[in-house]
């Protein structure tokens, strides 16, 4: 029994290690300081501290009309929306983390309050925290709860105080939570655990998870019809509706949050009221509709499939190459503006040892310390490969300018990297190839934004950069998207008996499992993780609740065979 014990409660850097399913650690992650100086996970206060700063630098500014943020010192402010309480810090599933506190929007903003530079009408907050603590208590969670409709007296008495709202808008993100979620009838066998997140999803977003429900739209429009300066804050991980707000005259400034972790609260918090200067850029091109997407069209096609016809267009790759897709853009891939204003100079652009090496100058020609993002894009020939018409090659954010500071920076890549993969053999199979032609470049602090350089790198010929085989290609794409938006049929057929370099494997008649396991009911995590409410759990240990010999006691003796 001693090893046993040994084994389960086994200490740091030992040999007996207790082994864990990814979702076994959720039940167990005390995020306690350890190791030297308390730095070995994110309990420790300098992970906490770089946590904050880190989500205030990924934030990004997307509209900023009138110089509406930062907050004035001594700002009032009225907060709307249950986002304001109901903080979601991340995503879910086995990307989830488990922290000591999350604090959101509202705890952030009250700190800030605290050091005197805003002042808050606290009703609204509170009306929003005890709602959220019922939905809550009914088993919602964050991020899937419901908009409460704001009553008219509370309305009017926070437009009495101030003329400056905040509207927080909350979204989760994760594991079997599509944007929209629909399923087709093709006999397939919903767990219950799924049929409850489809309808719950349903009856709380009326029109899919992407757009405003129902109740946030009508919040919103309470909102634009009583005050004057309207600010939105989106606490979201993943894309949503923008339309709602980008020409939007009564809503003039918009911060994407995103899912800054247990401090995001007040890292968003940091960036309204100007203590940080927001330096983040988008990494998703944020389109008119969801429709405007070339994957919406065929992501429910099926539930055991999803058929990529979109290919290599992509994101920005499609909206920047695919023509018309452009004028469906709202915000371009790499944008996000600042407090302040900068001119970037390219001082020179050459190929050297294998490498794209362009050199730039960065000023703060504005009156705010800040930090900007330079991006350096190429575009490769349209020769038999398809191209998109460009591509992110490399960037780099400055440090804090000073007004009137200038950095210089130095972007480079491989040349390699510019090479396309040839699947059908149409230069060279299976091999990665650099077409003939000029390939051209661009430099700016967003796709669209970027300007062209004189600077072109030209090949005379093609360059095979990697060859390599066909293992296991795919055989059911009919046809793929190429770059003047038309599509192009691809082989297929059932599938092949003998794959090129792969040795034909027959069904064989096995005697029993390999390796060998003892056959076990399969079960969804939801059912497992309501069994582990009362199965053995070592929580209990780590809280007090019983003592280490009580809980092995408890455990099956094949448990403690294994």
């Amino acid at each position: 029994m001693g090893r046993v014990r040994k084994a389960i409660c086994a200490p740091e850097n030992t040999g007996g290690k207790l082994k864990m399913g990814k979702w076994q650690r959720s039940l167990y992650q005390p995020v306690l300081p350890l190791g030297k100086d308390g730095k070995r996970v994110t309990g420790s206060a300098e992970h906490i501290a770089l946590s904050r700063k880190a989500a205030g630098e990924g934030m990004v500014l997307v509209k900023n009309e009138n110089d509406t943020l930062p907050l004035a010192k001594g700002t009032k402010v009225a907060l709307f929306g249950k986002g304001t309480i109901d903080y979601v810090k991340g995503g879910g599933g086995s990307g989830d983390v488990t922290v000591e506190y999350i604090r959101n929007f509202y705890e952030g903003m009250k700190i800030k309050e605290a050091e005197g530079e805003v002042s808050l009408f606290h009703e609204l907050p509170e009306f929003y925290e005890k709602n959220v603590k019922e939905q809550y208590a009914a088993g919602a969670v964050p991020g899937m709860t419901r908009e409460p409709e704001v009553p008219d007296e509370l309305v009017q008495k926070a437009k009495a105080y101030t003329d400056t709202a905040i509207i927080t808008i909350c979204r989760f993100s994760g594991e079997g939570w599509d944007r929209k979620c629909q399923i087709n009838d093709e006999g397939y066998e919903l767990f219950e655990d799924e049929k409850k997140q489809i309808e719950l999803s349903a009856s709380i977003f009326e029109n899919g998870d992407f757009c405003l429900t129902n109740g946030e739209a009508a919040m919103v429009e309470k909102v634009k019809a009583n005050f004057k300066n309207v600010i939105v804050v989106m606490n979201v991980g993943g894309m949503v509706d923008t339309s709602w707000f980008k020409d939007c005259k009564e809503i003039p400034a918009v911060l994407m949050a995103w899912q800054g972790g247990m401090e995001g609260g007040l890292a968003a918090a940091d960036v309204v009221t100007g203590d940080v200067n927001p330096s983040g850029k988008l990494v998703d091109t944020y389109a008119a509709t969801l429709e405007d997407y070339p994957s919406t069209e065929n992501f429910h096609k099926s539930v055991y499939y999803v058929d990529y016809n979109e290919d290599i267009y992509v994101g920005y790759r499609y909206f920047e190459t695919i023509p018309g897709a452009a004028e469906k853009v709202n915000y371009p891939f790499g944008f996000g503006l600042s407090y302040t204003s900068f001119e970037t100079e390219v001082l020179g652009a050459e190929e050297k040892d294998g490498k794209i090496v362009v050199k730039a100058a960065v000023t703060n020609t504005g009156k705010r310390a800040g930090k900007e993002v330079v991006q350096l894009y190429y575009g490769a020939p349209q020769g038999k490969l398809g191209k998109p018409a460009k591509e992110l090659g490399a960037y780099r954010k400055t440090r804090l300018l000073q007004p009137g500071e200038t950095q210089r920076v130095v972007l480079s890549f491989t040349v390699e990297d510019m090479a396309s993969f040839d699947d059908l053999g149409k230069v060279a199979k299976s091999a990665y190839v650099l077409e003939a032609g000029s390939y051209v470049f661009y430099v700016g602090n967003n796709v669209r934004d970027a300007k062209k350089l004189d600077f072109t790198y030209d090949l005379a010929e093609a360059k095979v950069t990697a060859q390599y085989t066909s293992l296991a290609a795919p055989h059911k794409l009919e046809k793929r998207l190429l770059a003047d938006g038309t599509y192009e049929a691809l082989p297929t057929d059932n599938g092949p008996v003998e794959e090129e370099g792969l040795e034909r494997q027959d069904k064989l008649t096995l005697e029993g499992f390999l390796p060998a396991v003892k056959a076990q009911e399969r079960k969804s995590f939801g059912e497992l993780m309501e069994a582990a409410k009362t199965n053995p759990n070592l929580m209990n240990v780590v809280e007090g609740k019983e003592t280490l010999d009580e809980f092995v006691d408890k455990l099956p003796t094949e448990a403690l065979m294994t």
